[in-house]
């Protein structure tokens, strides 16, 4: 039998294997049954769990993980794979969102790639902006297929984990034209091409349809907040899925025109407010428009759409906990990054990035069946 310590270790170097792969965590930790390594840790693991988390966690069984493990070990198997994902979360999310540095093994792969670091807008226009030190010009990059990897010159770069492919594939798709910028993983350059990783497209994206009219009066918003409960998994499996095994409890959404030509919009999926790990990750979408109010949906453009992570914690987390995003901003994130900028894209185009960038796919379609939008495959 392994020691504590050993778990502990061993716990970290399969965290530290998947960083970089969080979509594919659960398929991962399956694929370890029957791994001798994998498998002393289980039975640790089963020796120290308390009826406690015996009894919180009984009803993953009925999720079809695991199935290839011994029925009596199973329930350790959930346990162990808690016990990586909450690690991975905590190797992963501050690394992903650190300010780009020219010490990052990126730049120092592909040093001209510095200056490809998108540039804010100053307000008096005169000037260069400085660099925002999180997302890349795309032009500066060239994708390879549809995959996470890109090629530099010289070398290849990876998408920061918490961005999935199919955004940017879709972007460029549907949107060639249009300024693109891409959050790329500053800790991951190689000098010869590495394997793409191989998987399904998560979902299709929606078809859709939105309001005849911006017609949200100037000074005036609008919001909307939907909450997943829990359920049983045979009457709703992707609910029960969605709640316990992706950890998401809400979304929150708030429109706000300040003026007669400017609309901007805020979306944010939570977490779970038990997490044992600590933590709170929202995943966020702003955008704005310059459409009057009273133009068809089919006209107005978007000035820019971000796709973004908010990392709460300590009072940081128990102040978003207790507010909303009803009046605008409701906390500042402990700490944050942007993955994905796309300017001068139709409106209607937010509906596609959220069916890619939201985990909950019930949430959504909450949302959508408001909005008279079909929702997007369960998957």
């Amino acid at each position: 039998m392994i020691s504590l310590d050993d778990y502990a270790s061993a716990v970290r170097r399969y965290a530290e294997a998947v960083t970089g792969h969080g979509d594919q965590l659960e398929l991962y930790i399956d694929g370890l049954v029957g791994d001798p390594d994998a498998e002393n840790c289980v039975s640790l693991r089963a020796m120290v769990s308390t009826q406690e988390e015996m009894t919180l966690r009984r009803g993953y069984l009925e999720i079809g993980y695991f199935q290839r493990a011994a029925a009596d070990r199973r329930l350790a198997w959930w346990l162990f794979y808690f016990d990586i994902a909450h690690e991975f979360e905590n190797l992963s999310l501050e690394r992903s969102c650190e300010l780009y540095s020219k010490v990052h093994p990126l730049f120092q792969g592909t040093p001209s790639l510095f200056a490809k670091i998108r540039r804010t807008i100053p307000a008096n226009g005169k000037s260069l902006g400085v660099p925002d030190l999180e997302l890349i010009d795309e032009k500066a990059i060239q994708p390879i297929e549809e995959s996470e990897l890109v090629a530099l010159n010289p070398g290849y770069g990876q998408l920061v984990a918490s961005l999935h492919r199919t955004i940017p594939a879709l972007a460029r798709q549907l949107y060639p034209d249009a300024p693109r910028f891409v959050r790329l993983d500053p800790h991951f350059w190689s000098a010869n091409q590495p394997f793409m990783r191989l998987e399904e497209v998560a979902i299709a994206p929606a078809d859709p349809t939105w309001m005849a009219q911006l017609s949200l009066p100037p000074r005036t918003d609008t919001f909307a907040a939907y909450l997943l409960e829990d359920c049983d998994p045979k009457a709703n499996m992707a609910q029960y899925r969605d709640y316990h095994v992706r950890g998401i409890r809400k979304l929150e959404v708030v429109a706000t025109r300040r003026r007669e030509d400017y609309l901007s919009m805020m979306i944010e999926e939570l977490p779970r407010d038990d997490d044992p790990n600590g933590l709170m990750v929202g995943r966020c979408i702003h955008l704005d428009t310059h459409a009057r109010s009273g133009t068809s949906k089919g006209d107005a453009r978007l000035a820019h759409l971000d796709l973004a992570i908010n990392v709460y914690r300590g009072v940081d987390r128990a102040a978003r906990i207790a507010n909303t995003l009803q009046h605008g901003k409701a906390q500042d994130a402990t700490y944050r990054t942007h993955l994905y900028r796309i300017e001068d894209v139709p409106f209607p185009a937010l509906f596609a990035f959220a069916a890619l960038f939201l985990k909950s796919r019930t949430l959504l379609g909450e949302w959508l069946d408001d909005l008279n939008l079909p929702r997007p495959p369960i998957v």
